[in-house]
């Protein structure tokens, strides 16, 4: 199973679930369905989020703050989350761990 982390607002992927699902997507819309967020990609003319290189390695990061500021406190705390493709929905499926989820937001 593959993981992402998210801190600050922030999603990092690391360049091997990148090129496994994202391979030349320079954008990801995120949605929130229920109690589960999916990550989709996008083409960029049509919005979303920059996928940005973080290193050479080809690793990447979405700046998210202001989606996750909707439904959680953004913290510092590095939060690794269990993900999961979807064919079905064509995206990547991942749940906040309730401690994170249930945090009040400001």
């Amino acid at each position: 199973m593959h993981q992402i982390t998210l801190k600050n607002g922030n999603l990092y992927l690391d360049s091997e679930l990148y090129n496994t699902y994202f391979k030349s997507i320079n954008a990801v819309a995120l949605l929130k369905q229920e109690s589960t967020f999916l990550m989709m990609p996008v083409q960029q003319a049509g919005g979303g989020l920059l996928l940005k290189v973080k290193n050479a390695k080809g690793d990447r990061i979405v700046h998210a703050i202001e989606f996750f500021q909707q439904y959680i406190a953004i913290t510092d705390e590095i939060i690794s989350l269990d993900v999961e493709w979807n064919s079905e929905l064509c995206a990547l499926i991942f749940s906040l761990p309730y401690s994170i989820a249930e945090l009040p937001f400001q």
